[in-house]
C-alpha cells in the first residue's frame, strides 16, 4: 500500500474503509499573539492535509518509481505550502506540537526547525539538551536518516537533567542506533543516570527505562548492564505497587517488557523465546507445524501482525511476493498473532469475537481467504505485542536461521530488499556449510 511507500517522508496515513476515516476539521481563523495560527488552526491544517492525501492517493498500490517521485515531490509540496506563513522562532510548545506531524513531509519546514533548533541546542540547559534532541531526532525524518554521532547527545551539559522529560527521554530511541564503541566510551554518564530511578521517580524518567536498557546494553559490561536493569525494573514494581487505572497497565505491561528476553540482550543471537502456538493454519486449512521447533532446518521469517492493524494488512503483498519467491522446504513465512477479541475484516462486516475464541478463529480463516494469504498463520497465548521480542509497535519482522535462533528483528515487511537480503544470506551460508 501507497502507506508504506511514504515512509521515508514520515507520512502515515491509514487506508482503510473510507466510510471510518476522520472527518475534516474546519479550520479556525482565530490568530495567536505571537502572529501565528492558533493551535486549532494549525491542527485543522494537518487533519485536511492528510484528509487529502488520504482521498487523493488511496486507491493507489504499487506505484512505479517514477508515480512515487511525483507523488513524494506532491506531498512536499503541499506539506510546504502549509506552513508557509509560520515564524517558527515565535510558534510556542502547543504550536509547536500541532505542526509537527508536518515537518518530516516539508523540505522547507524542517530546513526552518532544524536552524532554529540548532541554536536553541547551544544552550547549556535541560532545555538546550531537549532541543538538540528534538535536532537529532528531525535530522533523522530527513535524508540523514539516524545521524551517526548520536553519542554525542550524552555529552551535552543539559542531559542529565533534559532526559528525564518526554522530548528529552527520545534521546533513546537514537542511541538505539549509535555506534556502540562511541557509547561505551560515555559509559560512565549512563550509570549516572540509573540513579534517578527511584521509587518516587516522575513517570517521565519512567518511561525511558526501556530505551535506556537496551542502550546499556550496547554500552556496558554486562555486569553492569544486568546491574541497571535491575535498577529500572525495582523503579517500575515500586511504581506498580502505588499506580492504578491505565498507569498501573502501563507498568505491568513495561515490566513484562523489561523482564523479556530483548531487554535482557539474549534475543539476536539467541534461540527463539518460547511462542505457544494454539491455531495454526494455512488457507487451504492444511496445519504444517505444531510448533515453531519442528521448522529448523528453515529459514523462519515471523510477521506479528493483527487484522485491525492497516499497515499490517496493507503490506500482504510483498509477504505474498516473498512466499512466492523461496521453496517452501527452505523458508516458512509465519504470520503471528494473538487473540484480539474481533476480526476486522475488510471485504465484510468486523465481527466481534469478545470471549469466543472458537469464533474468533474461524472468522480467522475467512479474513485469510478474503485476503489472499498464501501463508501461515499462527495464533499465540503470547500477545502480539510480544515482551520477550520488544515489540511496541506492528507489524513486526523477526527472521530466525535454520538452527531456530533469531538472527534479525525489528524489520517491516515493506522492506522487501531488507528481508530478502538477509534470507539470502542464511540460506547461502546453509549451502556452504552442506558444500
Amino acid at each position: 500500500m501507497l502507506e508504506l511507500m511514504l515512509l521515508p517522508l514520515v507520512l502515515t496515513l491509514s487506508f482503510d474503509d473510507p466510510k471510518q476515516a476522520a472527518p475534516v476539521v474546519v479550520a479556525s481563523t482565530t490568530q495567536k499573539a505571537n502572529g501565528n495560527p492558533s493551535v486549532a488552526e494549525l491542527e485543522a491544517r494537518v487533519a485536511a492535509l492528510f484528509e487529502s492525501l488520504q482521498t487523493k492517493y488511496s486507491k493507489i498500490e504499487n506505484p512505479n518509481e517514477e508515480q512515487m517521485k511525483a507523488i513524494q515531490a506532491d506531498v512536499a509540496a503541499q506539506a510546504d505550502a502549509a506552513i508557509a506563513d509560520l515564524d517558527f522562532a515565535k510558534l510556542d510548545e502547543a504550536q509547536m506540537a500541532a505542526v509537527e506531524p508536518l515537518l518530516g513531509m516539508s523540505p522547507k519546514g524542517r530546513d526552518s526547525m532544524q536552524k532554529l533548533l540548532a541554536e536553541k541546542a547551544k544552550k547549556p540547559t535541560a532545555e538546550g539538551f531537549k532541543a538538540a534532541v528534538q535536532s537529532a531526532m528531525l535530522g533523522a525524518r530527513g535524508e540523514n536518516q539516524a545521524a551517526a554521532n548520536a553519542a554525542e547527545l550524552l555529552d551535552h551539559p543539559g542531559f542529565s537533567q533534559g532526559v528525564a522529560s518526554e522530548e528529552g527521554g527520545a534521546v533513546f530511541e537514537l542511541l538505539e542506533d549509535a555506534p556502540a564503541a562511541e557509547l561505551a566510551k560515555r559509559a560512565a554518564v549512563l550509570e549516572a543516570y540509573a540513579a534517578q530511578f527511584k521509587a518516587d521517580a516522575p513517570m517521565s524518567v519512567v518511561m525511558t527505562g526501556e530505551g535506556f536498557i537496551k542502550v546499556s546494553n550496547r554500552a556496558l559490561s554486562k555486569e553492569k548492564a544486568i546491574a541497571v536493569r535491575k535498577v529500572v525494573l525495582d523503579c517500575i514494581v515500586a511504581k506498580t505497587a502505588t499506580a492504578d487505572g491505565r498507569d498501573k497497565k502501563m507498568l505491568e505491561r513495561m515490566g513484562k517488557t523489561l523482564n523479556g528476553a530483548a531487554a535482557r540482550g539474549e534475543l539476536v543471537g539467541f534461540p527463539v523465546p518460547s511462542l505457544h502456538c494454539d491455531f495454526v493454519a494455512r488457507v487451504d486449512g492444511t496445519k504444517p507445524f505444531k510448533d515453531l521447533s519442528e521448522l529448523k532446518g528453515k529459514v523462519v521469517v515471523l510477521d506479528f501482525w493483527a487484522t485491525w492493524c492497516g499497515p499490517c494488512v496493507g503490506s500482504f503483498p510483498k509477504v505474498a511476493e516473498m512466499r512466492a519467491r523461496y521453496p517452501a522446504d527452505k523458508v516458512e513465512i509465519v504470520g503471528i498473532t494473538s487473540i484480539q477479541g474481533m476480526i476486522a475484516h475488510q471485504k465484510r462486516e468486523a465481527v466481534q469475537c469478545e470471549g469466543n475464541v472458537e469464533k474468533e478463529k474461524t472468522e480467522l480463516m475467512v479474513f485469510m481467504k478474503d485476503m489472499g494469504v498464501t501463508w501461515t498463520v499462527a495464533v499465540t497465548q503470547e500477545d502480539v505485542f510480544n515482551p520477550d521480542f520488544g515489540i511496541r509497535g506492528i507489524p513486526f519482522v523477526a527472521i530466525l536461521d535454520q538452527d531456530g535462533k533469531v538472527y534479525k528483528v525489528g524489520m517491516h515487511p515493506s522492506d522487501e530488499a531488507g528481508i530478502q537480503a538477509t534470507i539470502d544470506e542464511l540460506l547461502a551460508k546453509s549451502a556452504a556449510k552442506k558444500g
